[in-house]
């Protein structure tokens, strides 16, 4: 994945608000930094309705492999209502039964057990979590949401470029970055796919110099 100076200078050259690349770039590969965003996703239960519960889990049953990966996600989803319920801290507390030992049902759901949460957001599938709640959260910024949600396309955009640039065209990038991300937005996202297809050579040019 790409430096944070890398997403900095294609951000510059969109552009995008250098703070809104930069928040993004922290909100996708260091999310347990975020403080906002943790205490965002431990009110979850306030914020969000029947249509998002459904949505996601959708997702879920539409890409996990096995009926039991799904009956296990569900089973996280219901340990981290339960623990909400009971005011049990999103990062200590009772513990979920699962491979990663020692994590609570909040970190089991939502980070997939891991201690960093970094590109989940583009993680099967656990990512739709991540990657759903992130672009909820940016939203709830409002007066900041159209820089950020940019920024935040942009920068999953990039990287997924860079990964796959040599072995995949830019039509098949663009459809299966937007199948692992799952853009709430499509019209910012669009945007941003407009802005590499007119710029692919110079990424290319750019992803093989640095």
């Amino acid at each position: 994945m790409k430096s944070k100076q890398f997403h900095e200078r294609w951000g510059d050259m969109y552009p995008i608000p250098r703070e809104a690349v930069d928040y993004a770039y922290s909100l996708i590969d260091k999310p347990l930094k975020q403080i906002e965003y943790l205490e965002y996703l431990t009110k979850v239960t306030e914020w969000w309705d029947d249509n998002d519960i459904c949505y996601i889990l959708s997702v879920i049953k539409k890409n996990c492999r096995t009926p039991t990966d799904r009956i296990k996600i569900e089973k996280k989803y219901q340990a981290y209502l339960s623990d909400h319920q009971r005011g049990v801290l999103p990062f200590r507390g009772a513990r979920f039964t699962s491979k990663v030992s020692n994590i609570t049902a909040f970190q089991a759901l939502f980070f997939g057990g891991r201690t960093t949460g970094r590109d989940l957001s583009r993680v099967k599938a656990i990512g739709y979590f991540q990657s759903y709640m992130q672009q909820k959260y940016i939203r709830h910024m409002q007066s900041r949401e159209k820089p950020y949600l940019l920024a935040w396309y942009l920068h999953h955009m990039i990287d997924y470029c860079d990964v796959n640039y040599e072995t995949m065209s830019l039509t098949d990038i663009i459809n299966r970055n937007r199948d692992r991300v799952k853009p709430i937005y499509p019209a910012l996202y669009d945007e941003v796919v407009s802005f590499v297809q007119r710029h692919w050579e110079e990424l290319i040019n750019d992803f093989k110099s640095h």
